[in-house]
């Protein structure tokens, strides 16, 4: 944008207004995502979240007089499967470009700063099995199997080596990032046996105790 005097806002291009304005039809972009792709059964609907904004970058409430010139703000996209990350670019670019084309003077730029596709591990697979498996010996009951919205280390192995990948962990999905999370101790000494117990199963252990 371009800086001015707030009470000639005339004479710049508040940049932090085009962000609300690019943030809202982001917005607009998730409802028609979601009506679109529905539900994913493990990993629920796509999203895109503003999570952190930044306008002036070098200045605080004293100068709320003047029209910011640039502002950032920062998105946490979520997918599903079928959702094809160089297709929703291309669409989150042209809202974006219809948004500045609006405004005359105003640019606005965008950046991805990690790209972790969506992943689906079918579960007939052999790794889906031995974990299963390994968790029903452990603890005597077959595991629920579901889906964890949040990004794991095994993002990366699919994307990058091809690897399949199971999810599988102490403590509710739902608690990480909120305040006082917590993994009770119990769980931690659950799991690692699992992760034993599988890795014997998917390796062709002849003999695997819980």
């Amino acid at each position: 944008g371009r800086a001015a005097h707030g009470a000639m806002p005339e004479e710049g291009v508040n940049a932090l207004a085009g962000m609300v304005r690019a943030l809202s039809g982001l917005a607009a972009l998730e409802r028609e995502l979601q009506a679109a792709y529905g539900a994913h059964p493990l990993l629920g609907r796509p999203y895109l979240s503003p999570t952190a904004a930044r306008a002036p970058l070098d200045g605080d409430a004293s100068q709320m007089n003047v029209l910011p010139d640039v502002c950032d703000a920062f998105l946490d996209i979520r997918t599903v499967p079928a959702l094809e990350h160089g297709a929703l670019l291309a669409r989150i670019r042209r809202r974006l470009d219809e948004t500045a084309a609006a405004a005359p003077g105003l640019r606005i730029e965008l950046e991805v700063l990690d790209d972790r596709p969506a992943t689906e591990t079918p579960v007939d697979h052999p790794l889906v099995a031995a974990v299963a498996a390994a968790h029903t010996a452990v603890y005597g009951a077959p595991p629920a199997l579901g889906g964890v919205p949040g990004s794991t280390d095994g993002t990366i192995l699919a994307r990058d080596a091809g690897v399949p990948v199971v999810v599988y962990g102490p403590g509710d999905k739902r608690i990480p990032h909120q305040p006082d999370e917590f993994v009770e101790l119990a769980d931690v000494i659950g799991a690692a046996r699992v992760y034993v117990v599988a890795a014997l199963r998917f390796f062709g252990a002849e003999r695997v105790e819980g």
